[in-house]
């Protein structure tokens, strides 16, 4: 019997292992190249295989393994007719047959199925080895499709689909399809039996629906039913390709996921499939523009979407145990581009016969995954007088205690909420915001409406009014055990049974009269909060009983998850807002990604909708927010910059050294008197421990140095130090104050904002600050280079120049802003 030997990409493996034993006149053995380069030990076996057979066929991949295999190819040892392809067609030049056989071959394999595959082997023979065993053409099928696991066709046409999908949910009613259709206006199309209910759109991969692995898609489809919403799941091949006749996905979603009349037919996207929706033959995923067309196909549908986590590499069982380091690149950090949102995990790899895989749900986490849409959905049809919105502002523990509510890098978070209270206001919201952020800072403090602290008692808090709620240990108690057996008994560990209690000399956190309290202001339907204690209980606040803001061990206390768990169910928010960069429910212990339910990001944000108004210059660390509390970033302007400039001692320093350099070319007999004032001066705005100079060899500040010594240094030395160090002060660039978000700088504010932006020419060949000095006589990359020295002609530091050159373009800025508001 002919023998094959094939090594195969994992995602093909299946379908040819499947193939191998159902084909009977063929020898077909098959290895997942995924396996041996996890296992290369086995490669041995392949090499002895390869002596064997007649035909080796490969699908090459990116494992480090197909080095060695390629090179046991290219040594001549292999007699064998080998076919190889791959995504990349660099790979097939290991082949050794017929360029024609190979496109033909390929062809077969792109398609798939297994029909198509069988007949792929049996062509490879029959035209390598002179058989006349017999083969069939490609077999077309569909491309892209209208998918339900309840349905016996596969729809290409969604007017089909819908009007199937309509009279479907109501089988077993005395109303047939006919009369269900004729009860809608005549002209009405089938989108009208969608109306009532809202409506998801799901968009998966092809090879899962052509290999017969669905078992996630149809429990999604079956979860969101069963929560009362139609489902529209479309499949498609990852990649636009005019030769193949495939559409791609992006245009999948504009063809069936929004209507005639440009409306979007669905009210959230499950975005299923890693590739960008701009992704053809031409536009690769490597191309700079790919990711943006996707976000305009995306910003057309204007609705959610939502993209749940896959694991190509790790098992169901691994993931509980094992980080998913491996999938970061391809499942999560790739769609966060297209700006998708809802990273929950919800699929691993299941082990089968052999080295088959595939892919199967975890169960738990996709009603977890469907449970945050029907919030999502919530809150979109939720009139807007009736949405419940909940703040949570953050306090540093352990750095100044109360002083710190509200803290957040560059953005007034207290101003910045009172403005958004006041434009919800506007737009229909039940709000009585505060008049401002010092009338709202105010009231916090008054009715103590944070967690305890070194000058607060829970005491304290429930009298003043700072308490707004009060969670009791039966319904605690509902919440508690939802969590996992091993993380409800790290809580207890360290803090002791619900809901506290004295536990290594720690006091029980928040409890009063037996109760969890809840902190918070009520604002008609809007809340504020102070996000709870993370990582200390009572109102000792001396450093012994602290836990760190990022411990990754610690679990918070039972009143941080009740405070939480209470917005959620008892309170229902429809949103959650954290205002400010940054709080700690994204640092609380747990996996890094593709969250269990045993991690507490993941147990605090429970389903509840979550926007982070986050500082745009700090992606690493909102990056975990948006990963590990499924975080919808919002980010914001940065504080205003303008320059340092000189000041006091400062210019008193500059103008000495602008005197000396006048004195140079008109009165050489002051300048022994001016080394002295300059000496001083220097001294007197401490400068002289900042200022180095080379003495013997070495670099010492001048204030290392005795009288005698430094008038033994050349005193041009210490004037071109002093003039780079007065150069670097007058041009850094300070903050101007704090952030309000949504509120843009205005007047001189907004001169200094835009011109800051301008400034940072980054070597680029236009630049405002180059054509400037230009026009003034002078190189821009020689100032930039050469702060400490002096213009000959004017007697001014390149320091001082380019400080006027910033001044100049500050200047331009506001004329251009002036003109533009007439």
């Amino acid at each position: 019997m002919l023998k094959i030997l094939a090594v195969i990409w994992q995602s093909y493996y299946n379908i040819v292992l499947q193939v191998s034993k159902n084909i009977k006149d063929l020898s077909l053995k098959v290895y997942s190249a995924r396996v041996l380069d996890a296992e290369p030990e086995r490669l041995e076996e392949v090499f002895k295989d390869m002596e064997e057979a007649e035909i080796i066929f490969l699908y090459r991949s990116n494992e480090a393994v197909w080095e060695e295999i390629e090179k046991r190819i290219k040594s001549e040892q292999t007699k064998a007719k080998v076919v190889c392809l791959g995504h990349d067609p660099s790979y097939w030049m290991l082949s050794n047959v017929e360029p024609e056989l190979l496109s033909k071959a390929y062809s077969y394999l792109v398609i798939n199925g297994e029909k198509n595959v069988t007949n792929m082997f049996r062509f490879i023979v029959n035209k390598l080895l002179d058989n006349d065993i017999s083969y069939e053409e490609p077999e077309q099928i569909s491309w892209e499709g209208l998918y339900h696991p309840d349905a016996d066709r596969i729809f290409t046409n969604v007017d089909e689909y819908l009007e199937w999908y309509g009279s479907r949910r109501f089988l077993g009613t005395k109303v047939s399809r006919n009369d269900i259709l004729s009860s809608y206006p005549k002209g009405q199309d089938a989108d009208s039996l969608l109306t009532e209910r809202p409506t998801i759109g799901i968009l998966f991969s092809r090879h899962y629906w052509i290999n017969g692995n669905t078992e996630v898609e149809d429990l999604l489809i079956k979860e969101l039913e069963e929560r009362g919403f139609n489902v529209i799941a479309a499949f498609a091949y990852s990649v636009k390709d005019n030769a193949l006749g495939t559409k791609g996905s992006g245009e999948v979603v504009l063809e069936w996921f929004i209507d005639r009349k440009g409306k979007p037919r669905i009210d959230g996207f499950i975005k299923l499939i890693s590739f960008f929706l701009g992704t053809s033959r031409e536009k690769r995923m490597d191309n700079t523009d790919v990711a943006s067309d996707g976000v305009e196909i995306l910003k057309r549908l204007n609705v959610p979407v939502f993209c749940p986590v896959s694991s190509y590499y790790k098992t169901i069982d691994e993931w509980e145990k094992e980080e998913l380091n491996l999938d970061i690149g391809w499942s999560i950090a790739l769609p966060e581009f297209e700006g998708v949102i809802e990273p929950v995990i919800v699929s691993a790899q299941v082990e089968g016969e052999e080295s088959e895989r595939r892919k199967m749900p975890i169960r738990e986490r996709v009603n977890k995954f469907v449970d945050r849409i029907c919030r999502w959905i919530e809150l979109k049809r939720t009139p807007v007088n009736e949405r419940k919105v909940a703040f949570v502002l953050h306090n540093n523990p352990c750095a100044s205690v109360e002083a710190t509510v509200g803290s957040a890098a560059h953005l007034d978070s207290l101003e910045s909420v009172a403005e958004i209270m006041k434009r919800m206001k506007e737009v229909g919201y039940s709000v009585e915001p505060p008049e401002s952020g010092k009338a709202l800072i105010d009231e916090i403090m008054n009715k103590k409406a944070i967690s305890e602290f070194r000058w607060t008692t829970v005491e304290e808090i429930v009298e003043k009014g700072g308490a707004i709620a009060f969670i009791d240990k039966e319904k605690y108690m509902e919440w508690f055990n939802e969590i996992p057996e091993k993380t409800r008994l790290r809580m207890i560990d360290s803090w002791g049974e619900p809901p506290g209690e004295h536990k290594n000399g720690i006091p029980p956190a928040m409890v009063y009269n037996g109760k969890i309290v809840i902190t918070g202001l009520r604002f008609g339907n809007v809340l504020i909060m102070v996000q709870p204690k993370r990582g200390c209980a009572g109102a000792r606040c001396d450093g012994q009983v602290c836990r760190i803001l990022h411990d990754p061990d610690t679990p918070p206390p039972h009143q941080y998850v009740a405070t939480y768990k209470w917005l959620s169910r008892e309170f229902k928010a429809h949103a959650v807002v954290h205002v400010g960069t940054h709080g700690n429910l994204e640092f609380l212990p747990g996996k890094g990604v593709g969250l269990s339910s045993a991690c507490f990001p993941d147990i605090g944000i429970d389903t509840l909708p979550h926007l982070y108004i986050y500082n745009a210059d700090n992606p690493p660390e909102g990056t975990i927010a948006k990963r590990r509390s499924y975080a919808v970033l919002v980010d914001h302007m940065q504080t205003v910059l303008t320059e340092g400039g000189l000041y006091d001692e400062l210019m008193e320093l500059d103008r000495l050294l602008g005197e000396y350099e006048e004195a140079k070319r008109k009165e050489p007999a002051r300048l022994h008197t001016l080394e002295h004032m300059i000496i001083g001066a220097i001294a007197k705005a401490k400068l002289d421990k900042e200022i180095k100079i080379l003495w013997h060899d070495k670099k010492v500040c001048l204030s290392e140095l005795s009288h005698e010594e430094l008038h033994q240094i050349p005193f041009e030395k210490i004037i071109e130090e002093a003039h780079a160090k007065l150069s670097l002060i007058r041009n850094t660039q300070i903050q101007d104050g704090m952030h309000i978000f949504g509120k843009l700088p205005e007047g001189d504010r907004r001169v200094d904002f835009i011109y800051s932006i301008m400034r940072y020419d980054a070597g680029q060949e236009l630049s405002l600050r180059k054509e400037i000095a230009k026009l003034l006589g002078y190189d821009w990359e020689e100032i930039l280079a050469n702060s400490q020295k002096i213009d000959p002609l004017t007697g001014k530091a390149f320091g001082a120049i380019s400080e006027e050159i910033d001044k100049i373009g500050k200047e331009i800025v506001k004329k251009v802003l002036m003109e533009v508001s007439v």
